[in-house]
């Protein structure tokens, strides 16, 4: 691994760095040896990663600045409004664009560039690979004011469904050239270093499209039929310490695995929430109380296990339950709304599969009961906007998505039938990054022992 001298000294530059291989350490390091550094990434939980890393090295806040380019970018239009063409306070969708663009364009003036320069001897951008060319033309124009080092990894560039998407080879390479390769697979050295050795090795065999034999090296290989075969996520199941991750590419599909286990395993939500703010509109919408009692019965549908009464199930629990709805039937508050939530997860047969979608419903609700919002769509923004800043809460058995994982680690991954990855668009980088979130153990589930993936567009 380079020295973070070697990397202080680099402009317009670029640093790849496999997932696990010291990208965060030698990020940090780099950043506290100036008096104003300034570090961008792409998301709120990479502003924490990144946080986080350096207190523990107690770099003090006062010399190194972290966050999102997005969040940067809006500042910086803000201050200056007229020579960004006025945008828009509180963009959403297509408009970040039109802040990407002002911000871009904003960074010619010699006022703006002044700026920049007292406030910033050295920019650091991590996780370059997910830029979009926006994002990419401001990195552009702050690397001739300051000199500019990006961090990232062509093979964790997964977000190919985005038109304005960058490439490595075409627009990162003639961009920023590469200056080192990190090769050193540090999250493992602690951990299980075969396993580090495999995945650097996979990566190898992904990037130029060669077979992997899921029934050589340090994983786990099961076959199967499909995903939803519960072995995969029972078998061994006391014997895991640490969290745990399962990871398949669809987001309905992993509700229905977490649903599967009767909430073992929690299925986590995409930031925009669609399914919260489907409730809310349904909630605000609602003509009478009995249309709020069905929007509510629905998204209790979709987070947990029904609650019934097969068994022996004392009234003290079903009859609470009955009160609880007839009286929300009654008058569609949020007051009775919280009172069926509690009471429904209360029942010992009722289990929660999607908990942080619950309780982002159930936050929304009090915070509408409390009156600090105008109606249920304000208050669930208010929710997620919270959790953008402050992170999850963190979950022992999670099921999701790589592209919801994507920068986070566990003690033990599981994959559910490896072979769906194939359909995918990006396939062999969703592989990628799937497998590297795994720190002590791997198990693959597959209908085919030997995978071939396309080769992936770097």
């Amino acid at each position: 691994m380079p020295e973070p001298r070697a990397i202080w000294d680099l402009t317009r530059r670029a640093i790849i760095a496999p997932a696990g291989h010291g990208k965060t350490e030698l990020l940090a390091r780099a950043s506290a040896l100036g008096r104003r550094t300034l570090i961008l990434t792409h998301t709120h939980a990479g502003v924490h990663a990144l946080r986080a890393r350096l207190n523990r090295l107690q770099i003090p806040s006062e010399i190194v600045s972290v966050d999102t380019i997005a969040s940067w970018a809006n500042k910086y239009v803000q201050a200056f409004p007229r020579l960004a063409n006025f945008p828009p306070a509180n963009p959403r969708g297509a408009q970040w664009n039109q802040v990407y663009e002002s911000a871009a364009r904003i960074l010619q003036s010699e006022v703006v560039k002044t700026v920049i320069k007292a406030s910033y001897d050295r920019i650091l951008i991590d996780e370059y690979q997910d830029c979009e060319l926006h994002q990419h033309g401001i990195a552009m124009a702050l690397s001739s004011i300051v000199p500019t080092v990006v961090f990232g990894d062509p093979m964790q560039g997964i977000f190919e469904f985005v038109e304005t998407r960058i490439r490595w080879s075409e627009h990162i390479d003639n961009s920023f050239t590469t200056a080192y390769e990190l090769t050193e697979p540090h999250r493992w050295n602690t951990a299980n270093a075969e396993l580090g050795q495999w995945i650097s090795y996979a990566r190898q065999q992904l990037m130029t499209g060669q077979p992997l034999d899921l029934r050589t090296g340090p994983m786990n290989f099961l076959p199967c039929n499909d995903a939803f075969e519960m072995g995969l996520f029972f078998n061994g199941f006391e014997q895991r310490d640490g969290t745990t991750a399962a990871i398949h590419c669809r987001r309905g599909v992993c509700n229905r695995l977490a649903q599967s286990t009767n909430g073992a395993y929690q299925a986590i939500e995409e930031i925009a929430a669609a399914r919260l703010m489907d409730f809310a509109a349904a909630w605000d919408g609602a003509q009478t109380p009995n249309d709020r009692a069905n929007a509510l019965r629905a998204i209790l549908n979709d987070t947990m296990t029904q609650a019934n009464a097969d068994g022996e199930v004392s009234a003290d629990y079903t009859a609470p339950i009955v009160a609880a709805w007839q009286s929300l039937r009654q008058t569609g508050s949020a007051t009775h709304a919280l009172e069926v939530i509690t009471r429904e997860r209360a029942h010992p047969l009722a289990r929660t599969y999607r908990a942080e979608l619950l309780n982002d419903a159930k936050r929304a609700l009090k915070d509408l009961e409390a009156g600090r919002r105008v109606n249920l769509v304000v208050s669930c923004e208010a929710v997620r906007h919270r959790l953008s800043h402050t992170g999850r809460a963190p979950t022992v058995r999670t099921i999701s998505t790589p592209l919801l994982l994507k920068g986070l680690e566990y003690d033990h991954v599981l994959i559910p039938d490896a072979t769906h990855f194939l359909t995918e668009t990006a396939a062999a980088k969703l592989f990628y990054v799937a497998i590297s979130r795994a720190r002590w153990s791997l198990t693959i589930a597959s209908r085919n022992p030997v995978l071939r993936f396309p080769i992936p567009n770097l």
